[in-house]
């Protein structure tokens, strides 16, 4: 789909309407075609030998997806769960890796993937910003993988969709990111999924990264929001978006739908690795 897309695009007669469109962010650095080809495909899906990749019980409301390249594989078949009932926009909650600009940032410009525009829906993120929930700022995303990474796959799966792409500082206050998640409720009533790109456990070996994990699903279990937003990197990169999230959505909803890691994947035990969950927050249909 986006690479017949990119073949068109490639030609004379669209590709000046491209050029003659506002400035997009390029987010091609993040994420190869090829990567992006192999990550979508069942085939990769089923490499990963996981359970739990059974369809979701219900309304998605919100998915936690990783950021890493390694692990296209599992962002794309917890994204791709959205494909049957496609959402009208996707809010992408993510970490800051540079500590860049205001603790919250957001973008008004759109994304373009290899000629392919992904479109902003401009109106929530100024609405925030004027409220002083975030401030607009586009360098920040120039650089950020977190959002930068997830977007061809977002693309992929849900062209129609706009996003509302927003990243936090390191430690940014979980209320305040519920605050944002509320603000939002306009574009969430109306049927906007939430997606929080979020990589777990950094710099351990594979075993290592493994313990930590079994440790994190028993706090992601238990609903232990305190306990997670205060957690270092070799536990989870972004612990205050994730412990937002579930003091937002709670436990009853929500299904951890994988969970590996770069060694693994990789077949390298002893290297520095990250680890990964896919997790939904479903509304139970009435």
């Amino acid at each position: 789909m986006i690479a017949a897309m990119i073949t068109a695009c490639a030609q004379g007669g669209q590709e000046k309407v491209i050029h003659d469109l506002p400035k997009a962010i390029d987010v091609k650095a993040f994420l190869s075609e090829r990567e992006l080809v192999r990550g979508v495909s069942r085939e990769a899906w089923a490499a990963l030998d996981l359970d739990g990749l059974n369809g979701p019980d219900g309304e998605i409301r919100a998915l936690v997806t990783p950021h890493h390249a390694a692990a296209v594989a599992l962002a794309a078949e917890a994204i791709g769960r959205l494909a049957e009932n496609p959402p009208p926009a996707v809010i992408i909650l993510g970490p800051n890796h540079y500590n860049t600009g205001e603790g919250a940032t957001g973008t008004t410009s759109d994304f373009v993937y290899h000629g392919d525009r992904i479109s902003v829906e401009a109106a929530a993120l100024s609405r925030l910003a004027a409220k002083g929930l975030i401030s607009l700022n586009d360098a920040p995303f120039e650089q950020e993988h977190s959002v930068g990474m997830l977007l061809p796959v977002i693309r992929w799966y849900l062209p129609e969709a706009k996003v509302i792409p927003i990243i936090f500082h390191h430690g940014y206050e979980a209320q305040k990111i519920i605050d944002i998640i509320k603000e939002l409720e306009p574009e969430t009533d109306g049927g906007a999924v939430i997606i929080a790109s979020i990589d777990f456990s950094h710099h351990l070996d594979r075993d290592r990264a493994a313990e930590r994990d079994i440790k994190m699903r028993e706090y992601l279990e238990n609903g232990d929001a305190a306990t997670i937003a205060g957690l270092d990197s070799s536990f989870v990169d972004s612990p205050t978006i994730m412990s937002a999230l579930l003091l937002h959505f709670g436990t009853e909803g929500m299904e951890i739908i994988a969970n590996t890691n770069s060694g693994v994947l990789m077949e390298n035990p002893s290297s520095d690795c990250t680890s990964y969950f896919t997790i939904q927050f479903c509304q139970a249909q009435i």
